[in-house]
């Protein structure tokens, strides 16, 4: 849980563009294992994916 709101806290910090990036990366999951796969990239700094 921790890391869901470490995730929300930073998009919330970031910049308008990279906040958009990143919901749209969230918003392509098919499933909700894909959407937590990408919670978990965005929220260790893995942007390459997105």
């Amino acid at each position: 849980m921790t890391v869901l709101l470490n995730l929300f806290r930073s998009l919330m910090l970031s910049g308008d563009e990279t906040r958009e990036r990143a919901e749209s990366y969230l918003a392509q999951a098919r499933d909700i294992f894909e959407l937590e796969r990408r919670m978990g990239d965005l929220a260790h700094g893995e942007p390459a994916r997105w």
